[in-house]
């Protein structure tokens, strides 16, 4: 019997990084789905495993249960918006310096979502147009928004900036990993 996926296909294994090479063969594509309840948007984004092992897996397993997260909308920094989630009652794993790809805010495409761990369950922020920011992000982008569904990431982003600056209400995301 195999005990490993290195095993199976006959890989030499680089003990640093087995964990994550794992990954690359037990599974599919994984996807997320955030959703934005008041204004009834959903989308999907496929995860960046091979880009981010570490911090995608990281994501993945912090999306165990459900995040509700609170959105708020930068003054400066262009068409992006993070995400927040109360901090657990529990211990997590965080580290800001988590993510192998960093990247200035001005760097980073519009239908990314990244994802920085801080304040425990950490936080995501998501590109619906360009940012104007050369300020390195705490993270990494670890999914990536299709272009179909872009219409709607971009009417969450504007909602959100509504909800914050013209309303002076709150605006919920919530985050999940995505079920077939």
């Amino acid at each position: 019997m195999y005990s490993t996926a290195a095993s199976i296909f006959q890989l030499p294994v680089n003990p640093t990084c087995f964990k994550y090479q794992e990954h690359t063969y037990s599974h599919m594509t994984r996807k997320i789905e955030l959703e934005w309840p008041s204004i009834q948007v959903t989308v999907t984004a496929t995860l960046l495993e091979e880009e981010e092992p570490e911090l995608s897996q990281l994501f993945w397993d912090n999306l165990e249960h459900p995040l509700r997260l609170f959105c708020r909308h930068p003054v400066s920094t262009g068409e992006e918006f993070s995400a927040a989630a109360r901090p657990p009652t529990h211990p997590v794993k965080t580290g800001v310096i988590l993510g192998r790809n960093k990247r200035m805010f001005c760097e980073i495409p519009p239908g990314s979502i990244n994802y920085s761990v801080h304040g425990g369950y950490g936080g995501l922020s998501c590109y619906y147009g360009q940012c104007t920011e050369p300020i390195i992000v705490s993270g990494a982008v670890v999914a990536k928004v299709s272009e179909d569904q872009m219409p709607l990431l971009r009417k969450a982003g504007e909602a959100v900036w509504d909800h914050y600056y013209m309303k002076h209400t709150p605006i919920i995301m919530n985050a999940r990993r995505k079920t077939e």
